[in-house]
Order: structure tokens, then sequence, then C-alpha cells
């Protein structure tokens, strides 16, 4: 999972570079109509990005699920607040509050699947070993 959460990331920064040095635009226009606007846009790819990390998370991070949760929440909220506090000093980008919070929900969203999935996936394990 590491090598997918890794290049899903790069993926995420060439778009982000991408929209920056207006390069692209109507691709980039038209994935965000896609994915149903802005805000929904950076919902939709922060919970994705938490959701691989998470699992990526599990043989790089040797903490318990908790904190090793909360290392991966923290990592990604600094990535997406440095990645929207770019865009307040560059011409060519707006910075917005509601993207941030959007990302954060995203990114929380995220979480909460890979939890309920683990959930799911460990009474699956129990029933079959009874």
């Amino acid at each position: 999972m590491l090598p997918l959460f890794i290049a899903y990331g790069a993926l995420l920064v060439v778009l982000s570079v991408c929209k920056t040095a207006e390069w692209f635009l109507p691709s980039i226009n038209a994935l965000e109509h896609w994915l149903g606007g802005d805000k929904w846009m950076h919902l939709k790819l922060a919970t994705i990005l938490s959701f691989l990390a998470c699992f990526a998370s599990e043989r790089v991070i040797e903490f318990a699920l908790g904190r090793r949760i909360l290392a991966v929440f923290g990592f990604l909220v600094a990535a997406l607040l440095l990645d929207e506090a770019h865009q307040y000093i560059v011409a060519s980008r707006r910075f917005e509050w509601l993207d941030s919070a959007y990302g954060v929900c995203g990114l929380v969203g995220g979480i909460a699947i890979y939890l309920v999935v683990l959930m799911i996936t460990s009474r699956f394990g129990e029933r079959r070993s009874t």
C-alpha cells in the first residue's frame, strides 16, 4: 500500500504545481467539475489520501493504532495547510480557509473509513477462526 500512497501523493503534488504554474488548466478544471466542484474535490481527494496513508503507515509507523492515526492525521493536516498557505503568496492561486476545512473533513472521513474497514476485517477474521 505504501507505493500506492506515494504515487497518489505525488499525483496531488503534481496537480497543485500544475495549477500554480497554470499548466493544463482546462484538464484540471474539468477534473474539479467532474468531482463536484472545488470544495468537493478537496474533500474527496483528501479522503482518498488519508485512507491510503492509514494503510501505508501500518508497516512504517510502529505505534499503537490510536497514536499512529494521530501521527498520520497530523502529518496530513500539516501538508494540506502548507499547500493551502503557499496559495496565499502565489498570484495565480487563491487561498481559502474553506478549502482547508473541506480538506481536513476529507482527512477525517478517510480515517473513519479506514477504521470501519479494520473493524469489519477483524470481525470477519474472528468468525473464520471459530
